[in-house]
């Protein structure tokens, strides 16, 4: 089937017409791999087919890694919306490996740097993460190095000095929602301690606040001393042991 003409129609791919009108459309690297600048003739034409369609599919998850960087398990599922032949997505993430596309260690080395620069989220939670992605705990545990004592405390005192601006509970209160919050973000029960001791907060004007606030709901239905240990009471279930 001899080629008539060569229409490029994007950076990497060219609209061919064939002798009975017929038009394929090939990547160039197909076009080179079967040389059919030189013969000009394609003679087995399911062959090509088949070779561009992998081409297509390798050419799509290059685009898809591109926009961000992947880790195998996530490349591996964007493939199946388009294919289930597990054999040809092996041959994928085979040549991904071999071209050094998909590494395993800047992944990594990726994804901490990201979540270092864009969240306040701790070595617990990002180990966590990783392995959640089927990385190994080794390699994982080896990149995590980079999150020093320095660098935690630095990160949990910046978490906890944005919330004392806006605290309106007590101290106790306060340093026991910080202490489940930070668990939650993937510190250490022990470094979270370290840093919420050395935090001295002065609970007086919300104390005060919440005590005129106690007497006034309660003072139509108490008084005297009864009045004085409902508050006390409710006082010190928010925390404020006074």
């Amino acid at each position: 089937m001899k080629i008539i003409k060569y229409i490029k129609v994007s950076k990497s791919k060219y609209k061919i017409i064939l002798e009975d009108n017929e038009t394929i459309t090939l990547y160039e690297d197909v076009i080179l791999k079967y040389e059919l600048l030189l013969k000009k003739e394609i003679i087995d034409l399911n062959s090509i087919l088949e070779f561009n369609k992998k081409y297509e599919l390798y050419d799509k998850v290059l685009s898809y890694i591109n926009k961000k960087i992947r880790c195998e398990r996530e490349i591996i599922t964007y493939l199946k919306k388009y294919t289930e032949d597990d054999n040809l997505i092996n041959e994928i993430i085979l040549k991904l490996k071999s071209n050094n596309v998909l590494n395993e260690e800047n992944y990594i080395t990726s994804f901490i740097h990201d979540k270092i620069y864009l969240t306040l989220d701790g070595p617990v939670k990002i180990k966590n993460d990783l392995l959640n992605l089927e990385f190994e705990e080794d390699m994982v545990i080896d990149n995590l190095k980079v999150f020093d004592q320095d660098l935690i405390e630095e990160r949990i005192n910046k978490y906890l000095n944005k919330q004392i601006k806006t605290n309106k509970k007590s101290n106790y209160i306060f340093k026991n929602k910080m202490l489940l919050n930070l668990l939650n973000l993937g510190y250490t029960k022990e470094d979270i301690t370290r840093c919420l001791d050395n935090i001295s907060l002065d609970d007086t004007s919300s104390y005060e606040k919440e005590k005129e606030k106690l007497y006034k709901k309660y003072e139509k239905k108490y008084s005297g001393y009864e009045l004085d240990m409902i508050v006390k009471r409710k006082l010190y279930e928010k925390g404020y042991f006074k």
